[in-house]
């Protein structure tokens, strides 16, 4: 199981449009955080490359089954947590 990289999380957060519309949603608001840093200009050709790189991660697939494929995972984590970290116990419920 592939573990979802900060672009692939971007691009199931644009719903069944991906990348592209997450940011063309968002992308305004996430070029704040990067003014402490030199960011580059959200241009629609550095949006194209983004927008490639994650449709070839995503292999093809539809955002629902990447949807599915990261909730699975995070279940398996939560019950490997509670396996292996007995202070978890506590926690139920709350995580």
């Amino acid at each position: 199981m592939v573990i979802d990289g900060t672009f692939l999380t971007f691009h199931l957060a644009g719903g069944e449009q991906g990348m592209r519309h997450m940011l063309e949603q968002f992308g305004p608001a996430l070029k704040l955080p990067w003014t402490k840093l030199e960011a580059p200009e959200l241009t629609d050709e550095l949006i194209d490359k983004v927008v490639e790189g994650c449709e070839f991660q995503a292999a093809g697939r539809p955002v629902s089954e990447l949807d599915r494929r990261r909730d699975a995972f995070l279940v398996e984590l939560l019950d490997l947590t509670q396996k292996y970290w007995p202070e978890a116990e506590g926690l139920e419920g709350r995580i």
